[in-house]
Formats: structure tokens, C-alpha cells, sequence
């Protein structure tokens, strides 16, 4: 390897130098760039007098990354000026600084893989490690990062999204479950066109440091800590079996319980249905033949769960079927359940039911799936109870999935002195059901009382000894968590390795298990001196910290340790600490294999927690965090808002259009490319209405809409659309017959954000996507610029392209706007919310600009010509995501890996999974520079 660097160098070295800087590059320099960037000019702080020689580039080369920059994109020299260079001439010195960037530094004698990274966990980071810690699955506490979106339809066992998926969305602000409800950090700090992950704009500060140790102290000293926590209460000495029952807690997260489920002929025993009676007859009788070969349960509510709570987010109910214990029916709702007793309602069965956890929130969805069954083995009849309740009333809508994705409906009407309803399901053919939706939403009450769910499935016949779980803990990994065992020291050794991330030191270990020993001496007993020692590591740099430690025995630049690619590769993909594979791996050397870490990196990429990656990289990438902060003017755009308060307004759907389309290309492995432009979009009803997209829209819509009871035909006009109660919490794909829709330029998310509250803004929406698409941010201006009028009458008048066309022209700020200006341009034919429109005020759209000196008129022209030339896209989507792999800023010393990356993935069809696995395999992210 050392060898092969060697002869790279040597070579490139050569080139450099047979290119004569001297001759070559210093003419370049003294015709089109001294006579501003002199020691006397010094334009924009850079003089280029001190670069005489190659030794002096090498020694001060960052600046250089500038140059390249302004040159490619023709921003300097300046463009108004009569003598430019020929583009061999640019061509030339950016091949030249390419080189030249791949060189040994000189001070290292090897190449430079970046400053070395020492920061902080940010919020997001630390909720999710100390998550994962303590095997818990609640957060820590609530934070903005924590977007409000459950997602059924994160499906990672397939490399394919369904065409049609739910994502629930709860407003900003609502409660959710967590363990510490009013605990919390203070937001992060965004590095400037970057990441809050970056060390460079992360503050640490004594005030901080005090809340991360109150925040420890809270943690463990949680009442319901050991009951959540079984790692916990095994670290502290309390064997979690001897526990008292986690009933006994408001919100009981982490309980399994058990007991045997009654006969099948027992189906709803009270007898206190009033309806569909026979219906109930024939179901009893199937579910008793059924349950006598093997195939068929019941789930009822179990004693001791009294107030018990099945998270939305991977809670599972398992229902344990036939002979033996293996055979499960897993349960997984979309949306918190209850379950709970109802004064006001009877059960058909023992003394709990199960209700929505959110008072309100009437609409969820059961997903079902045999486990440890025969194969192929499926739901082929589905039967519950839903309870009526004293003076409410409406139609409670039942929607049974089948595995086609046809879908069966029943609504039920309770009218004040109806009783309870029994409602069944039978699968056609060879069909099976695979999701129950519940839809509450015209009926009177705040929570819909579901009981008894029975079911047959297609098994092959078996002897039957059905056993019920509720557990609200996710599915766990391929490789078990184990609860610690053995003496205090050991028990503790084994905690620091897991909340250091790595082996600990000897000295780290005595320093704890002296802590511990010398609060034992005190008095405290065992769990309570271990409870104050696992405060002092939650506290302490090494759990706080991520930090490539130096190595005296090494050279300037060393490889990471096998422990230090296993947190940049969580970090990365998941935002939390390694899962224990990676630690596994990480423990045995193997993690330095490039092979397995692009194992690693496809598996990493099927974990739930790998939603973290849209949610933290992409969300920022797009700056969708800032959305909610753009406020349309009611006025001009009332579609924004829907109702009279305007609280249900566009915002979380143009959230989850953006996250959708990034989520697609992430789990299906699709092109990058089709984040600049795709054939489709995903819609939720409300903008199918907002895009005026029904014809594209218009099969999935009228059986959305048919299932409400809502009929819609293909000449239905948007404004009969508008109040057409359809849900709105169904997304599904729609192909586009439009180039001027697809992608992330055009969705209505970014439109927005880059909009002022009463029209467009061309500077906005060009600066966004110079920093987001291209990842070369604009300079700041030079002289100030306000539009004359600058009003909500004003805007309805001139064109915002007229009003500005006087500025853009002045020589002082050309150099800029001519990159600026026409991608801001390109969108004009979006108004202020994403709508296509035709006029801006009383003039027609102009839409038309040039870029790279190619003309284009509209959003479609111009997204063909990032297409046929994508290096400038790929280049920037590849910066961005390596530097929040690396968390730090990029220097010149990263061109040469972005340049091989991109070959690399071009190589491939520009797939997702390439550029990540790229990147793990990079020689930044795999090495370090060994001077801090």
C-alpha cells in the first residue's frame, strides 16, 4: 500500500511539475487574475503574489479550492470583462489544481486525510445512543429533530416501496411517548451551508456540560428505568424477572406478559353482541375447527395489563398459535394502542380492551404476519368486536388489505341504543389479509373499542396450544442483546465498553470501579452506587465525545482502528452507537476489510434505524427543517390553509413528499439522479388538489375516495375536489406526464422555503440550489439591494424579474448573478406554495435564462441540462454527503476522493448504495491524521 502511495505520488509529482506551474499556471495567473488579486488589490482577501513556485502552492493550497471553483463556474475572471480565457485555457488549470490536490503534504509526507474529529454527540445522536444503550424503545426525551412521522410503510425487507402507503403525522408539538417527558438539551448550532454534526460549529459550554449531567442524573434515577430497561436493571444487580409488574406504570413500555388464550368456542363468551349474530355463530365454529388443527387463536387482552401501551413505533402484539410455543401472529400497529378498561363500555370478553392511545386520533392500522409457520402461511379469516359506548354514535369503517393490495370494506353504524358489533373478513382465493384499518373518524366518540380479534390462517393442520404476548419492544437483531452478568467490576467493564464505543482502559476501569467501591463505602447499596456510576459514564467525555484518539506509536496519517470505523459507520447511517455486530466485528479486526464494511453498509441500510439518514442528513440537506418557518400569506394563497384557525396547513405533506421521494431512492437503491429529475412523485389527496395533478392522480384518488364514499370521475375540477373528504394520510406514487414536476427542484417543500410570505424570490430559490444542488453557496453580496414596492400590492403588478432585471446588471454584481439569477429564473413558473401558474402580477411568466452557455425556457429545460451533464450535481450530492459522514467541513485535500467517488459511481448507474459504500471505503473516512 505504502509503495503503491509512493509510485502515485511519484507519478503525480511529475505530471504537475512537467506541466510547468512556472510556465503554464504563473501566465494564467499574470493575464486574467493578478491585476485584482495582487498584494495591493487583494479582491475578496486572496493575493495571488506569494504563489511563485509549486513548493508555495503545496505549502498554502486550501485558497485554491476557490479558484477552482470561481473558474469552473465563470465566475472569474469577471465575465463583463473584454479579454476571457478560451475554455482549454480553464480546462487546463482545473485539471491542474486537480492534480495538484492529490499531492503529499509536504508536513506530512503523505496524503491528507482532513483535520482530526473531535465533537460532541449532538441531540439527535445522544437521544438515539443512550436509546440503544438501555435497549429502550422510547426516545429520551421530545426534540424538533424528531420529525412527527410514523412510517408503516419503512418496509426493509424488500428492496420495494408498495405504491401506496399511510404515514401518520402528528402536529409539532403534540406529546409522544418518551421516557423523560420534561427533560431536554438545547437545540443544535448549523455549520454554515453545512450540518449540526460538523465539530467546527458545535459550542461546549460549562452551562452544558451542567445540563448533560443533570440530564445523566434524571436518566438513572427514572423511576421506571429498570422496569423499561431489563440491561439496566441486570447492571445495576437486579435480576429484571423479580421486578414488581411494569403495569404499574403510567405508560408501561418494555412488558411481556403471557397466559393461555381460551377455547375457540369461547369467541366473545359475554354474549353481549346485538348484531350479526349468525355471523358470529359461523365465525365461532371455523375458529373452533381452526384452533383444533393448529390454525387458527384468539387474541384477549390479558390480565395485569391494565393501562398498558403497544407503542405506534415498533410495538408488536404476538399471539402464539398452535402446538408448541414457536407459531406467532404478530401485531404491529401503526399508531399507539391502549389497553385499557372502559366504564362505559362492556367487553366481550374479560375486563380490558383496545382503544387508540390518542385521544382523537381514531384512524390507525394493524399490520399482520405469521411467524414460524409453514410457508406462505397467511390470515384467510379475520373476526372482531367493536364495542358501542353510552350516547355516541356514527360509522366506525373497518378496510381489510389483502396481500394484492385490494382491499375489503365494512362500515358499521351505531345509532345511541345500538349494543356491541361483531365484523368479519374472508380472503378470496388464495389471497390472505395482511392489514386492518381502523377508521373512526365519523363517529362521535374520541376512541374506538376494538375486542377478541380472531383469526384462521391457511397452516398446515397441528395440535394447538395457543399462548398470547403483548410486547412493545421492536424485534430483536440477529445478534441478542445479553444482560450483564457477573461482579460489579465485571458487569461494569463490560457497560464502558458499550458507552465508550470501544475496549476501555485499564485506568478508565479502576477509575469507575473506584467510584463505585467508594460509594459502597459510604453505605450505598449495590444498585444505588451502580445507578450513581452509570450518571458519572453517561457524563463523562468518553460517552459525550466522538474522538479519534492519538496513537504515539504511530506516524503523522493512521488507519482507524477497527472500533473507530464502527462509530463512524453508526454514526453515519444511523445516527446512534454500533449495534452489536459491528462491535462483534469491530472486536475480531474485521471492520479494516473493505469487503465487510460494504457488507455492513447494505445490512446497515435494511435496519429501521437507517431512517435516520433522511431524517437527519437528507432533512438538512434539503434545509427542510426551516419549513416550518415559511409563512404564505393567507390572502393570496388560501389553499395553504385548510381551515378557519389555519392550523392544518401544507407543511407536513410537503415534509413527506421530499422525505418520500429521498426514502424511495434510499431503500429501492434507485440513481441519485433521480433526485434532480424524476418520472414520478408521491401525492397525498390534498396535493393532487394543490398541484392540479387529478388527471396524472386520478385512478389511485377515485379509490381512495370511493372507499370514504366519495365519487370522483376524470372530469372532476380541482375546486370540487377541494372539500371531497378523502384521507389524507394515503400516499401513493404517481407517474408524471410533466418534465416541469419530478424531483426535489420542483416539489412544493423547497418552492416554498425559498418564497417570501407574498411572492417568489429568484435570489432564494437560485441560493438554494447553488448550495443545495450544486454545493457552491454564493458569496455574500456586495452592495445592498432592496426591490422598490416590495409589497403585497406591489407584487401583483410588475413581475419580480422585471423589478430586479436593473440590478442583476451592474458590473459589481454580474460576476455573481450570473450563476445566481438562472435557476431562480427556471422556477418562475412556480408561485410562492409550488403551484404551476402562467402570470406573474399581469405578465406572462419568463422563465428563460442560460446556464453553462446553453439557453433554456422552464423548469423541464433546465433539469435536462443538469441531466446531460450531472457532474456538477453528483460532484455537490457526494460533498454533502461526505462531509456529514466525516462531520467536519471539506478542504481541498478531499477533491481527489469526491473526483474518485464519482467515477465510481457513475461506474454503477449512480446507485445510493454505491456512493454510501464508496464513501465507508474512502481514504478520509478510513484514515486519520495523527497530530491532535
Amino acid at each position: 500500500m505504502i509503495l503503491r502511495l509512493f509510485c502515485i505520488a511519484t507519478v503525480l509529482t511529475t505530471w504537475v511539475k512537467s506541466g510547468q506551474f512556472e510556465d503554464r499556471i504563473i501566465p494564467f495567473l499574470d493575464q486574467y487574475c493578478l491585476d485584482c488579486h495582487d498584494s495591493e488589490m487583494m479582491e475578496g482577501g486572496f493575493n495571488m503574489d506569494g504563489y511563485q513556485t509549486l513548493d508555495d502552492v503545496l505549502a498554502r493550497r486550501e485558497p485554491w479550492s476557490n479558484v477552482y471553483e470561481k473558474l469552473e463556474s465563470g465566475q472569474m475572471p469577471p465575465p463583463k470583462r473584454k479579454n476571457l480565457p478560451d475554455t482549454p485555457e480553464r480546462l487546463e488549470v482545473l485539471r491542474w489544481i486537480e492534480t495538484m490536490a492529490a499531492l503529499p503534504d509536504p508536513m506530512l509526507g503523505t496524503q491528507d486525510p482532513g483535520a482530526p474529529i473531535i465533537r460532541r454527540l449532538n441531540r439527535l445522536e445522544y437521544n438515539n445512543t443512550v436509546r440503544d444503550l438501555l435497549d429502550l424503545d422510547v426516545d429520551i426525551f421530545t426534540f424538533s429533530e424528531r420529525l412527527p412521522i410514523q412510517k408503516g410503510y419503512f418496509d426493509l425487507q424488500s428492496n420495494q416501496l408498495p405504491d401506496h402507503v399511510e404515514v401518520n403525522v402528528r402536529e409539532y408539538g403534540s406529546k409522544a411517548p418518551v421516557l423523560l417527558p420534561f427533560a431536554g438539551l438545547p437545540g443544535e448550532n448549523r455549520a454554515a451551508h453545512g450540518y449540526n454534526n460538523r465539530g467546527d460549529a458545535m459550542n461546549v459550554t460549562p452551562l452544558l456540560l451542567e445540563k448533560y449531567i443533570d440530564l445523566a442524573n434524571q436518566i438513572v434515577n427514572e423511576p421506571t428505568l429498570p422496569f423499561r430497561s431489563p440491561y439496566f436493571a441486570s447492571l445495576i444487580g437486579v435480576d429484571p424477572s423479580t421486578l414488581p409488574k411494569p403495569t404499574k406504570l403510567k405508560t408501561s413500555v418494555g412488558v411481556v406478559a403471557s397466559k393461555p388464550v381460551g377455547s375457540a368456542s369461547s369467541y366473545a363468551p359475554n354474549n353481549n353482541i346485538t348484531t350479526s349474530v349468525e355471523k358470529l355463530e359461523v365465525f365461532r365454529g371455523e375458529l373452533t375447527k381452526a384452533k383444533a388443527k393448529g390454525n387458527g387463536g384468539i387474541f384477549d387482552v390479558p390480565e395485569g395489563l391494565s393501562n398498558a401501551t403497544v407503542a405506534g413505533k415498533g410495538g408488536l402484539i404476538r399471539v402464539q398459535f398452535g402446538s408448541g410455543s414457536e407459531k406467532q401472529l404478530t401485531i404491529n400497529p401503526n399508531a399507539d394502542l391502549w389497553l385499557v378498561p372502559f366504564a362505559t363500555a362492556k367487553e366481550t370478553s374479560g375486563e380490558l380492551l383496545i382503544a387508540n392511545k390518542d385521544k382523537g386520533d381514531k384512524d390507525y392500522e394493524l399490520t399482520f404476519e405469521v411467524k414460524n409457520g409453514s410457508a406462505e402461511e397467511r390470515i384467510v379469516l379475520l373476526g372482531c368486536c367493536v364495542l358501542a359506548r353510552r350516547n355516541q354514535t356514527g360509522v366506525i369503517q373497518l378496510t381489510a388489505t389483502l396481500t394484492d393490495n385490494s382491499t375489503l370494506v365494512r362500515e358499521i353504524q351505531f345509532n345511541e341504543n345500538d349494543g356491541n358489533q361483531f365484523v368479519s373478513f374472508r380472503a378470496p382465493g388464495r389471497m390472505g389479509i395482511k392489514k386492518l384499518r381502523v377508521d373512526g373518524d365519523d363517529f362521535s366518540g374520541d376512541y374506538v373499542l376494538l375486542d377478541d380479534i380472531g383469526f384462521v390462517t391457511n397452516g398446515k393442520p397441528q395440535n394447538s396450544l395457543p399462548t398470547v404476548e403483548v410486547e412493545t419492544k421492536p424485534e430483536k437483531e440477529a445478534f441478542e442483546l445479553q444482560l450483564l452478568k457477573g461482579s460489579p467490576r465485571e458487569r461494569l467493564e463490560k457497560f464502558l465498553a458499550r458507552a465508550f464505543r470501544r475496549p476501555p482502559s485499564e485506568s478508565e476501569i479502576k477509575r469507575y470501579d473506584g467510584l463505585f467501591q467508594s460509594l459502597q463505602s459510604r453505605g450505598l447499596e449495590e444498585a444505588a452506587a451502580m445507578t450513581q456510576v452509570a450518571r458519572a459514564v453517561l457524563s463523562s467525555t468518553g460517552f459525550l465525545f466522538q474522538q479519534d484518539v492519538k496513537d504515539d506509536d504511530a506516524k503523522s496519517v493512521r488507519s482507524l482502528t477497527s472500533h473507530e470505523l464502527a462509530n463512524r459507520l453508526s454514526y453515519f447511517l444511523w445516527s446512534s452507537m454500533p449495534d452489536e455486530e459491528l462491535r462483534q466485528l469491530a472486536d475480531n479486526q474485521q471492520l479494516q476489510n473493505p469487503k465487510v464494511r460494504e457488507e455492513q453498509v447494505l445490512r446497515m441500510l435494511r435496519d429501521p434505524k437507517a431512517r435516520e439518514l433522511s431524517e437527519s442528513f437528507a432533512v438538512q440537506w434539503l434545509r427542510m427543517d426551516q419549513l416550518y418557518t415559511a409563512k404564505p400569506d393567507s390572502d393570496l394563497f388560501p389553499g395553504f390553509y385548510k381551515d378557519i384557525q389555519g392550523k392544518n396547513t401544507l407543511h407536513a405533506s410537503l415534509m413527506v413528499e421530499a422525505l418520500l421521494l429521498f426514502e424511495t431512492i434510499m431503500l429501492e437503491d434507485r440513481s441519485i439522479l433521480e433526485l434532480i429529475d424524476a418520472d414520478f412523485t408521491w401525492l397525498n389527496p390534498r396535493l393532487v388538489t394543490h398541484y392540479g395533478l387529478q388527471s396524472e392522480a386520478n385512478p389511485m384518488l377515485t379509490a381512495m375516495a370511493n372507499e370514504d364514499g366519495i365519487q370522483i370521475t376524470n372530469q372532476e375540477t380541482r375546486e370540487n375536489l377541494q372539500p371531497a373528504k378523502i384521507n389524507d394520510k394515503q400516499w401513493f406514487r404517481v407517474p408524471l406526464n410533466s418534465k416541469n414536476r419530478g424531483g426535489i427542484m420542483t416539489m412544493g417543500g423547497p418552492l416554498t422555503l425559498t418564497s417570501l410570505p407574498f411572492r417568489t424570490s429568484p435570489i432564494k430559490r437560485g441560493a438554494w440550489i447553488l448550495e443545495t444542488v450544486f454545493n457552491r453557496p454564493p458569496s455574500e453580496p456586495k452592495v445592498a439591494f432592496a426591490i422598490e414596492d416590495d409589497t403585497k400590492e406591489g407584487a401583483q403588478n410588475l413581475s419580480i424579474r422585471e423589478r430586479f432585471e436593473a440590478h442583476r446588471n451592474k458590473p459589481a454584481c454580474y460576476s455573481c448573478h450570473i450563476r445566481l439569477d438562472p435557476p431562480g429564473f427556471a422556477l418562475e413558473h412556480f408561485d410562492a406554495t409550488g403551484q404551476w401558474r402562467e402570470k406573474d402580477g399581469t405578465r406572462a411568466v419568463d422563465a428563460s435564462s442560460e446556464w453553462n452557455g446553453k439557453a433554456f425556457n422552464g423548469p423541464a429545460a433546465f433539469k435536462k441540462l443538469i441531466a446531460d451533464n450531472p457532474n456538477e450535481f453528483t460532484r455537490g450530492f457526494i460533498e454533502h454527503l461526505l462531509s456529514y459522514a466525516l462531520g467536519r467541513k471539506l478542504s481541498i485535500h478531499d477533491m481527489p476522493t469526491v473526483l474518485k467517488i464519482q467515477k465510481e459511481c457513475e461506474k454503477d448507474g449512480w446507485r445510493f448504495s454505491r456512493l454510501l459504500i464508496e464513501i465507508s471505503n474512502s481514504y478520509p473516512f478510513t484514515h486519520i491524521r495523527n497530530d491532535h
